[in-house]
C-alpha cells in the first residue's frame, strides 16, 4: 500500500513539473510573441482541452493546470491575461484560486465553467466587473461569448 501511494505521488509530482515547464516556456514565449496568455484550469480533462482549443484557435498561448493548486504554482512564474477555470476541484476551489489570482492583479478577466447550478449563485463573492459565468455543457458560442463578454 505504502508503495501505491509513492507512486502515486510520484506521478502527481511529474504532472506538476510538466505543467510548470508548459508555463515557464509560455512566459518565456511572450516577450516574442504578442498573443494573450490565458490559464485553463480544470480537473476534467477533454472540458480542459476544449477550452485550451478554442481559445488557442483565436489566437491566445495557453497554459492548461488539472487543478487549482497546479494553476498557483504555474502563475508564480508571471502573470496570465484570462483565468478559465472549473467552480469545483480538488484541493484549490475555482472561486479560491480566483480570489488569489486577484490579488495578485486585481484586474484578471475570470470566466468560470460548472456544471453545478448554484456555481452561478456562489461566485458572485468574485469583486471585479471582469466576471463571467458558463454553465456544463456548454455550446461553444456560449463559451466564445463568455469569454468575448470580459476580455478588451
Amino acid at each position: 500500500m505504502a508503495t501505491q501511494h509513492r507512486s502515486r505521488r510520484a506521478r502527481a509530482s511529474q504532472v506538476r513539473r510538466g505543467y510548470e515547464a508548459e508555463a515557464v516556456a509560455a512566459l518565456s514565449d511572450r516577450d516574442e510573441t504578442p498573443a494573450p496568455l490565458a490559464l485553463v484550469v480544470d480537473d476534467e480533462p477533454l472540458i480542459r482541452q476544449l477550452v485550451s482549443t478554442v481559445l488557442r484557435r483565436r489566437g491566445w498561448t495557453v497554459i492548461e493546470a488539472a487543478d487549482g493548486s497546479v494553476a498557483l504554482s504555474v502563475v508564480g512564474a508571471g502573470p496570465v491575461d484570462l483565468l478559465v477555470t472549473d467552480y469545483e476541484m480538488p484541493f484549490v476551489s475555482g472561486v479560491r484560486l480566483a480570489e488569489q489570482l486577484r490579488e495578485l492583479h486585481n484586474e484578471l478577466p475570470v470566466l468560470m465553467v460548472s456544471s453545478r447550478p448554484e456555481a452561478a449563485r456562489k461566485m458572485r463573492s468574485l469583486k471585479g466587473p471582469r466576471t463571467a459565468f458558463v454553465r456544463k455543457p456548454f455550446p461553444l458560442e456560449e463559451l466564445v461569448a463568455g469569454i468575448g463578454s470580459i476580455v478588451d
